[in-house]
């Protein structure tokens, strides 16, 4: 049985806030005990939906809707996953096909509800279920089943064996009695009212602004910063402008602005390591950039370091594969392209690809040129599409840059490449590379998983002993072998491993004890940086 439900508060307390005080952030600083409590935060956009089974926090650190499992760790190591609602670590089958969970059972809903079994089953099966189009189904793609043991004990049973299931314990729970059956994820109530177990209920949530107060019932107590207001501002310059203005704690920022930060007075700039990399598609049906020798030559040509110094401010990493060194034993050290401008030219003159009077390059009367796509709203992704068609150009191809929704840029990825991100999901090294490499996708997932259309038997199975093996030395190897091959013949032209860069008051430190950051996804922003864990935080006495 579960506990009956209880009238909720919150309509009532914001509408009390709405009459009083617009649901406006305090300024930093401002008197009275309700500021030294609070913290506002701009950001450069804010979520379109606050619905964990549409996606919404499903990296472990939801401030709403928890999940079973959270992230620890330190900030430039892969983190590891624990236990948050479960009540300890799985019990995992010998062939890693059955995963078996007990929840913890101090934990309840914002409703009044009790967390128990049935809550996890019906937030997984609305997630698998066709008819609810979730944007993260593709995550449970090898769940079978999932079904309730008892009050307190939940069972996953697996397709196939995957080691890396544990990032899949990522993803928000909420009430199933919010829950409806078939209903389409993007219609669902818990868009803009969330029902969760997390530190934080939702005060306000508009076009432009959040709010979140702190959960009176959660276990353990009230949380320390009682109320998080986070504003969208979508261009970088104005928030640096209304953060020099004193208006705001902390806001995301791209490298090069946010170093503008450093060393001013007042304010602390903050970098967070992450495995979100930057790098571009290279279209299978366009005549240059589908031969493998020239796709290597230009990923010997890049120069990786030059623009990580002059896009990036020194703020980030060359990525050569898509793994980096926090992944360890999997990372293969020897798996990188050397800077060679030499052999790149030597390369493209080999396929045919041969410079003319003007130093550009052409074959059969085709010239080599292609265009690069890149969001509009992404200053970051512009400058190093500039950059890249720079360095491209100085070896006889010409890339023509263009600003295109991701809407417009799909219809094109066949013959036109894409400045992509990527990291979704990087807390093991099978979530950071399947998609990517694999020859089932993009069939099965977004035109944006294996943007290339990359097909290599070997390739497959290094991916799939990577993904199924029991034994760790063996998985590790595979996913050297992984990048071995790639380097043989690359997909794409990685560039970076983005270092996440934040601006913060120095009064925010002054006051709270934080809790660092962590290795962070491709989704950041304000939600992360210092402030992932802030139900965490404590007044420094």
């Amino acid at each position: 049985m579960r506990k009956p439900q209880r009238l909720m508060r919150l309509a009532l307390l914001c509408s009390i806030l709405l009459a009083g005080t617009g649901c406006a952030p305090v300024a930093p600083g401002a008197g009275g005990a309700e500021s030294s409590s609070s913290l506002a935060l701009l950001t450069a956009a804010l979520p379109e939906t606050l619905n964990p089974l549409a996606g919404f926090d499903s990296n472990g650190t939801g401030k709403i809707n928890e999940s079973l499992f959270t992230l620890e760790g330190s900030p430039d190591a892969l983190p590891g996953i624990v236990p948050l609602l479960a009540a300890a670590e799985p019990t995992v089958s010998k062939d890693a096909r059955t995963w078996t969970i007990r929840l913890r059972t101090d934990a309840g809903f914002s409703d009044g509800t009790a967390l128990d079994a049935e809550d996890v089953v019906a937030s997984y099966r609305a997630v698998m279920d066709p008819a609810s189009a979730s944007p993260i189904m593709g995550t449970l793609s090898n769940v079978a089943a999932v079904r309730a043991l008892d009050r307190h004990t939940v069972r996953f049973t697996l397709r196939e064996p995957q080691v890396s299931f544990k990032t899949a314990l990522l993803i928000g729970i909420a009430a199933s009695e919010a829950i409806v059956p078939g209903v389409r994820v993007e219609d669902s109530p818990l868009n803009r009212a969330p029902v969760g177990t997390g530190p934080y209920l939702v005060e306000s949530f508009g076009p432009s602004r959040l709010v979140l107060a702190a959960n009176p019932d959660f276990r353990g107590g009230e949380v320390a910063p009682r109320r998080v207001t986070y504003e969208a501002a979508p261009d970088d310059n104005a928030r640096a402008q209304r953060m020099l203005a004193g208006e705001f704690d902390g806001t995301v920022l791209p490298p090069r602005l946010a170093q503008t930060f450093s060393g001013k007075p007042g304010f602390e700039l903050v970098r967070a390591t992450s495995a979100d990399w930057r790098g571009l598609s290279l279209p299978a049906r366009n005549p240059l950039t589908r031969d493998p020798r020239v796709r290597l030559a230009m990923n010997l040509a890049v120069d990786r370091q030059a623009m990580i110094d002059g896009v990036l401010a020194g703020s980030g990493r060359p990525a050569h594969t898509f793994v980096s060194a926090e992944y360890e034993d999997a990372f293969n050290p020897a798996a990188v392209f050397a800077h060679d401008p030499q052999r790149a030219a030597r390369l493209l003159d080999e396929a045919g690809w041969v410079a003319g009077g003007d130093s550009m390059r052409s074959k059969d009367g085709i010239p080599a040129a292609f265009t690069l796509m890149y969001n509009p709203g992404d200053q970051l992704r512009r400058d190093l599409s500039l950059a890249f068609s720079a360095q491209m150009k100085q070896f006889g191809i010409d890339v023509a840059v263009e600003a295109a929704t991701f809407d417009q840029a799909e219809p094109r990825m066949g013959t036109d490449a894409i400045m992509l991100g990527g990291g979704d999901t990087p807390y093991d090294v099978d979530t950071q590379l399947y998609k990517l490499l694999h020859s089932s996708y993009p069939a099965a997932g977004a035109y944006y998983d294996n943007p290339s259309r990359y097909s290599d038997p070997a390739m497959d199975r290094a991916l799939e002993t990577g993904r199924t093996t029991l034994d760790p030395a063996k998985r590790a190897a595979s996913y050297r072998e992984v990048a071995r091959l790639y380097v043989e013949e690359p997909s794409m032209v990685l560039l970076a491993f983005i270092d996440h860069s934040y601006v913060q008051r120095s009064a925010v430190s002054a006051r709270w004890q934080g809790t660092g950051t962590l290795l962070e996804p491709h989704d950041h922003g304000t939600a992360w940086g210092p402030w992932v864990k802030i139900g965490q935080w404590v007044p420094r006495q």
